[in-house]
């Protein structure tokens, strides 16, 4: 999947711009991008969530844009990525690396703190795994790791 921009109905895949922190959002990984991603949005719609808030990352080009290690985006990005790495627990980064370089999708959903639970049943509907709310200082699993 290559960066489609968002539209009033899809969420954007692949988008550009660096996220240099995942604070304020839910992340899940679904299998199936071509099925699931239409499913997640229409659930997340359902359950009043914007889909502006929504993004989507796939494939080996869901890793170049997530930047997982700041390499493109100079030493204050690899920086902060190293600092990530060190807060989050269980090679977080590397298990969304190896799912999306398998093809499947990274979907990330900005809510604040009293909606994650919402978002992460919508993700859990669709077969979401490995389902996280990162808060400013913290993150919190949603889901049980899978594998």
């Amino acid at each position: 999947m290559t960066e489609t921009p968002s539209t009033d109905s899809e969420p954007a895949i692949n988008p550009t711009g660096f996220r240099s922190s995942p604070a304020g959002h839910v992340y899940g990984i679904v299998d199936d991008p071509e099925r699931d991603v239409p499913a997640v949005t229409a659930g997340l719609l359902t359950s009043r969530i914007p889909h502006d808030g929504i993004h989507v990352y796939c494939c080996s080009e869901g890793v170049e844009a997530l930047d997982p290690r700041g390499k493109g985006h100079g030493l204050r990005a690899r920086i902060n990525r190293l600092l990530q790495s060190v807060g989050y627990e269980d090679g977080h980064r590397k298990m969304i690396e190896a799912e999306l370089e398998s093809g499947h999708a990274l979907i990330g959903v900005k809510v604040d703190d009293s909606h994650k639970g919402d978002v992460a049943a919508v993700l859990r509907g669709q077969g979401g795994h490995d389902i996280v709310y990162y808060g400013k200082h913290t993150w919190q699993r949603l889901s049980p790791p899978n594998g």
